[in-house]
């Protein structure tokens, strides 16, 4: 079809077309869906009728761009039909997925996943400029895929809102999903979604197909006692008749649904109450009644472990978790509740242990898959955390906190890119999550995309502005950007919030070593390191400050520690030998430079370092080939164009020795030593009067004039 798409299968078939499996023949055979409008048969009346609905849902669909809607790739007409190219969806509809359940209700995890999702959706469509409303919100038109993950398809009588219509112009949409002002007695607004969700819900909890008596719902909890009373009434709330009695937005349906799946997932559901079908309220009241008292001993002691939990009353938490596994060892929540808190504490490995017997007793424990995979992070094994981060994904595709400990081990193990579109991910379904915009931040200061970075780190302070972790991201990226004023009062907000905090005295300490104040920048870094022994990077900036103050000894100690930490810190291999440059022991610098770059082959600061060694041995033609390497790496190097300068000039290549000393000058102008090179290069090339020009800019840059 139109010279590109291969069509492999029918997978519908309706009135007026059909919808067909395909693939792109100009992409890989990539798998896409095409639907098929035909004209065929119809009067010219309900041809143009039918046309525009589908140019309708042609022209919507091409604008928007969300996880849970397919994404349309062309649009073309021939023989009285139309063709839409859209993603292929690998799945079933909710319709499908409803008759294999031969009338089972659908479990409460599920539900509150795929509610979660259309409301995500139905806010997006609903904030376009004009408001998009769905109007066909039912089981055959929304998608799950393998992994959970919900599309609504269908937009065949979608519609965008006009204020001040009073009603629609044609009656549309399926009976018992549809509002009530569907059928022409007022205009469809994004309250009208919200019923036919509410009816969607409703239906998928009970498994009562609401066409079969239209616009009468039984309280859900009178069917199902396992829907909680805060669902069951925000539901009745949803299904109103009135409109204005509904809730005002998705959004605000979605904190509902967010807060019962949070006690669902902590174990901290309250049980409901024995109520009489007449007092189920019709707005969300239980939310403020006291609860009947606790049947269950074990539920009460999990909802107190809990709140210890939540108030990081930690080892308070841990006993009463203890004591639920004491009297109940398959409790899954509380083994899982049990790894929350320690990991709260630190402790990694013991979190990974209880989590993984969590899963043991229940594998589809999303909160503790995250928790597996975030102490596996904290292990440094990242391969292992990043199948445990996709596992938790493929059970809820929505769930913010698997997409933002995927995107941090991706950035673990060195791919940056991928960890910003999981954190984009992440973000996209909890825009609040302060620690994905930390992460986020963390990976774009990786990239060199500081601006970025800053917003990112900017926009966790403003949700949690407490953070000394945030506060450092912060100081981390001003530094890096030159702002060190506003870095230097980034890490001392960071300090306010934890005064042990060792890598925002670290972060000081860089402030204060920028600004040359090498005193003050050893206080920090020892202060640093009396907090945090194992902190590599403290040892090694103390061996630079050290070095720079003259105290060769003292800085080849601080470097060996930090390699007795970690052999493979070329930073420190590279400071090491640096001061053994120092001390003159040329032969012993060879060898640590040779270490630091075996551990990065493209440390252009190493090379040059090699290069001086070489050059004080004597040996000036290798110490020529190492500065060459080094201005390979990095040719905007002054430093390695400042010696290759000088050892051209010891070749009797005084040309070429010419050459570098001005390149080197065109980068910093203002270094005296750089004229000088120029000034010798001249002499020896008996150009006496150029000679004496660089040789006065010398002395004016040495304030000698």
């Amino acid at each position: 079809m139109n010279g590109r798409y291969e069509l492999i299968a029918r997978i519908g078939q309706g009135g007026m077309g059909a919808v067909y499996k395909a693939v792109d023949t100009r992409f890989d055979n990539r798998p896409i869906a095409i639907k098929e409008m035909s004209r065929a048969g119809l009067s010219s009346t309900h041809a143009q009728e039918a046309e525009d609905a589908f140019e309708r849902e042609s022209s919507l669909l091409s604008k928007l761009t969300h996880p849970n809607l397919p994404r349309i790739y062309d649009h073309f007409t021939g023989n009285e039909r139309s063709y839409l190219v859209m993603d292929f969806i690998e799945g079933q509809t909710l319709e499908e997925y409803l008759e294999k359940e031969n009338g089972s209700s659908v479990s409460l995890e599920y539900v509150l996943s795929w509610a979660q999702q259309l409301c995500d959706v139905l806010d997006y469509l609903h904030n376009q400029q004009p408001p998009i409303i769905f109007r066909d919100l039912k089981p055959s038109n929304v998608m799950i895929s393998s992994g959970k993950h919900v599309f609504l398809i269908d937009f065949g009588i979608a519609r965008v809102f006009k204020p001040g219509q009073s009603h629609d112009t044609v009656a549309l949409g399926s009976p018992g999903f549809a509002a009530p002002e569907q059928y022409g007695k007022a205009q469809s607004t994004p309250r009208s979604d919200i019923y036919s969700l509410g009816a969607l819900l409703h239906c998928l909890l009970t498994s009562v197909d609401p066409s079969e008596q239209p616009f009468f719902f039984r309280p859900a909890v009178e069917i199902n006692s396992s829907v909680p009373i805060e669902l069951n009434d925000l539901l009745q709330k949803m299904l109103n008749m009135d409109a204005e009695k509904r809730p005002a937005s998705a959004q605000e349906v979605l904190t509902v649904l967010r807060r019962v799946d949070e006690q669902r997932i902590s174990g901290t559901l309250p049980l409901n109450p024995v109520r009489t079908p007449s007092s189920y309220a019709t707005t969300s009241s239980y939310a403020t009644t006291p609860a009947a008292p606790l049947t269950s001993g074990s539920r009460r002691l999990l909802q107190d472990a809990y709140q210890l939990y939540t108030q990081r009353r930690v080892r308070e938490a841990l006993t009463v978790y203890d004591q639920v596994i004491q009297t109940d060892s398959l409790n899954a929540e509380a083994w899982q509740g049990r790894g929350l808190t320690q990991a709260l504490n630190g402790q990694h490995s013991a979190a990974f242990s209880s989590f993984e017997r969590a899963l043991q007793l229940d594998s589809s424990l999303v909160t503790s898959l995250n928790g597996k995979g975030a102490a596996l992070n904290m292990m440094h094994r990242n391969k292992e955390a990043l199948d445990v981060f996709e596992q938790a994904i493929k059970l809820d595709s929505t769930n913010a906190v698997a997409w933002s400990g995927k995107g941090a081990v991706l950035s673990a193990l060195g791919q940056p890119e991928q960890a910003l579109e999981a954190f984009k991910f992440a973000l996209h379904f909890d825009s609040q999550m302060a620690q994905a915009w930390s992460n986020k931040g963390l990976v774009l200061r990786q990239l060199k995309r500081n601006p970025e970075a800053l917003r990112a780190f900017e926009q966790a302070l403003s949700l949690d502005p407490n953070s000394a972790v945030y506060w450092n991201g912060k100081g981390l990226v001003l530094y890096e950007m030159g702002r060190l004023n506003d870095a230097y009062q980034a890490y001392q907000e960071a300090l306010k919030r934890n005064p042990n905090y060792a890598p925002a005295l670290f972060g000081l300490g860089n402030v204060f070593y920028a600004q040359r104040k090498l005193r003050s920048a050893l206080d920090v870094y020892d202060r640093a390191l009396k907090i945090d022994r194992n902190f590599v990077k403290a040892w090694d900036r103390r061996g630079n400050v050290l070095g720079d103050l003259g105290r060769y000894s003292e800085a080849l100690e601080s470097y060996e520690q930090a390699l007795r930490i970690d052999a493979r810190y070329a930073s420190a291999w590279n400071g090491k030998a640096s001061v053994l440059c120092h001390m003159e022991r040329y032969d012993w610098a060879l060898d640590a430079y040779d270490r630091a770059l075996r551990i990065n082959p493209n440390a252009h600061l190493s090379w040059n370092g090699k290069g001086n060694a070489f050059y004080q041995l004597g040996q000036y033609e290798r110490s020529l080939e190492a500065y060459e390497r080094a201005l390979q790496i990095n040719p905007r190097m002054v430093s390695a164009l400042h010696n290759k300068a000088l050892v051209l000039k010891q070749l009797g290549r005084f040309e070429e020795s010419l050459k570098a000393a001005e390149a080197a000058i065109n980068l910093s102008p203002k270094d005296p030593d750089n004229w000088q090179r120029k000034a010798e290069a001249l002499k020896k090339l008996r150009r006496r009067k150029e000679a004496r020009e660089a040789e006065t800019q010398v002395a004016r840059l040495r304030g000698e004039m």
